[in-house]
């Protein structure tokens, strides 16, 4: 299974300025939040198997989430990635 998640720790959270820093959890959601839609795409909804990737995905890309800790975000960003259905959402979340 290939995963494309957006490449938002190099994106630069563009609302420099405003906001507040992300904290491990803001990452970690940003990151579970691509899985849990990629894998709805592909018609996997079990629970199990999403968080299960969810944490192998959070693993493999643990010194990537230590570089998103601290960027800027607001709580409408969080809010729409929370919500957001597809991928390409999320990054326009992340924008």
């Amino acid at each position: 299974m290939l995963f494309t998640i957006p490449l938002f720790f190099s994106l630069a959270f563009t609302l420099a300025g405003c906001g507040r820093k992300a904290n491990e959890a803001d990452c970690e959601l940003i990151i579970d939040r691509n899985v849990e839609v990629q894998m709805k795409a592909m018609h996997i909804d079990d629970a199990p198997t999403i968080a299960k990737k969810q944490d192998e995905l959070r693993a493999q890309m643990k010194d990537d989430l230590k570089d998103c800790e601290g960027r800027r975000v607001t709580d409408k960003m969080m809010g729409c990635v929370r919500n957001a259905q597809t991928g390409d959402e999320i990054t326009e979340c992340l924008r």
